[in-house]
């Protein structure tokens, strides 16, 4: 009885001092985790099966320890790991740049791990605990190299066939037939992220060996990118055959899911077989070597808690202040382009207009050219201005997020991408937008000025925000100006309205930056 209670009071102790190592740390990282949750609640988006990833997590978390129950103590040497991925943090919150934080995230949590039980203990837990890597929002930064691979692979298929066709970026154009765009959400990011969690759970349940283990996972990644290859083909093929008329191009994802599927039946044949084969290999005798216990005694992780707790409340107070302050209504800028251009009532152009979330201030009007109206012409071109600016970035509030879109993609499709040559000399990107149902057309013509920079490509204005942490400068706008006309120059008249617009929008910006948005 004596010892039994002993066993209890030695388990009570162990959990507590996982407890309270872990409570400030995770009090820290709750602005994080808490927009990592709302990433895992949008259902359409990469990140959907993050709850269910995180119970599976749970569930090898408590197998391992109920295998190989993990003694507390103090292990020094793995502070430092703890201390760069809490700096890392710190630094992601310092310069309010979300993605780094959200690498660091994982990596500080099994560093902190490391801290209290060792290497010894710890390895039992890498795969349990990191696979939520798996469902943390940084993996967007392989979309575009992925949507590139998955072109380049329909290219040399479509080319097996007597198709005429051309490829431009990640456009497909079908000559007489119509256009494909390779979006986000056909990189295949998606089966990436449940194959690589499928073959890694899998590994962790069944298989022993190693190698086993990684031959498995290299194989499940290969299979799920070739499962979004056949997918992509098929609905291009399908438009091709049917004169974009197959109810494959806009109810795609169902038929993507179904190929993934059968793509899994080889991979678990497989899979079967290195379990069987790990299976001999156990049976084989061979010496075991009982797992060492770790040194010193339980008391010794009363020093890993405190270390813990001190550098997670240390950072804590360092981290800036604020840095989730959302505004409730965007501030509306002052902008007058006197006698050049006239309002309209509305705010869209044609039922268009960009998706941006959370911006601080905004301008968004749609207007026509006043000089035509003076000599009596009805105006054939109207004209949408729309400026966006984050006056910091921050979570949920932030230029370059996934949410943040140029256009809704159930209504509107690319069709082609051209240069806006102003007199301004700052890169300008144009798009042309066509109505899936009427036919519509608009044309774009927009760039981002983040922290003093000027960019069109997101993902080098996602990356101005490190460069302007040394500019003193923390905003980053979106500027975009489109025109609809029936008969006109796009290219000409785009660049007109743009150059007229643009150094207005820019002024207002200018005025406002370092005022706090109302």
């Amino acid at each position: 009885m004596a010892a039994h209670r002993g066993d209890m009071v030695g388990v009570k102790y162990q959990w507590m001092s996982y407890l309270v190592g872990f409570a400030p740390l995770l009090f820290v990282l709750w602005p994080t985790l808490h927009d990592i949750f709302g990433r895992w609640l949008k259902l359409d988006e990469s990140y959907s099966h993050g709850f269910l990833l995180g119970a599976v997590s749970l569930f090898l978390t408590f197998r391992a320890a109920r295998k190989h129950p993990a003694v507390p103590g103090f292990y020094p040497s793995w502070l430092l790991p703890f201390v760069i991925c809490l700096s890392a943090y710190w630094v992601g919150g310092l310069i309010r740049l979300q993605a780094l934080q959200h690498l660091a995230l994982i990596p500080l949590l099994l560093s902190a791990f490391a801290v209290l039980v060792g290497w010894r203990q710890g390895k039992w837990f890498l795969i349990p605990l990191g696979i939520l890597f798996l469902a943390i929002p940084v993996w967007d930064f392989l979309s575009w190299p992925l949507q590139l691979v998955t072109v380049a692979v329909n290219q040399a298929l479509l080319g097996l066939f007597d198709i005429e066709f051309e490829v431009e970026g990640v456009f497909v154009y079908l000559i007489g037939v119509g256009a494909f765009e390779v979006a986000h959400g056909c990189s295949g990011l998606r089966y990436l992220l449940v194959g690589q969690a499928l073959v890694l759970i899998y590994g962790e349940l069944y298989l022993t060996r190693l190698r086993s283990k990684v031959f498995l996972y290299l194989l499940g990644c290969g299979f799920a990118l070739v499962a979004n290859w056949i997918r992509v083909f098929v609905i291009i093929y399908m438009g091709y055959e049917t004169n974009m008329q197959s109810s494959l191009i806009e109810n795609h994802d169902n038929f993507g899911w179904w190929v993934f599927a059968g793509t899994l039946v080889p991979l678990y044949f497989v899979a079967r077989r290195l379990e069987l084969r790990d299976e001999r290999a156990e049976t084989e005798p061979r010496q075991r070597v009982e797992e060492a216990r770790p040194q010193g005694e339980n008391g010794s992780a009363v020093y890993g808690v405190v270390a813990l707790v001190a550098l997670a409340w240390g950072a804590w107070f360092a981290l800036p202040e604020e840095r989730s302050q959302i505004a409730n209504q965007p501030e509306n800028y002052g902008m007058d382009l006197g006698d050049l251009y006239a309002p309209v009532f509305g705010s869209q152009l044609a039922g268009w207009k960009p998706n941006l979330r959370n911006p601080d201030r905004v301008y968004v009007q749609t207007m026509f050219d006043r000089s035509r109206a003076r000599v009596g012409a009805s105006p054939n071109s109207v004209f949408y201005l729309g400026v966006f600016t984050y006056d910091y970035q921050r979570n949920g509030a932030e230029l370059i997020q996934y949410s943040n879109r140029l256009y809704d993609r159930d209504l509107w499709m690319p069709e082609a991408f051209f240069p806006v040559d102003t007199p301004l000399n700052i890169p300008i990107q144009g798009l042309t937008l066509k109505h899936r149902l009427s036919g519509k057309r608009v044309h774009l013509g927009y760039t981002y000025y983040a922290h003093s920079q000027w960019e069109t490509d997101q993902w080098r204005a996602k990356l101005a925000q490190v460069s302007g942490f040394f500019s003193n400068r923390d905003d980053a706008s979106l500027l975009i100006g489109a025109v609809q006309c029936l008969e006109c120059d796009v290219p000409e008249t785009l660049s007109g309205f743009i150059s007229d617009a643009f150094p207005a929008a820019l002024a207002r910006i200018e005025a406002t930056v370092g005022e706090p948005a109302h």
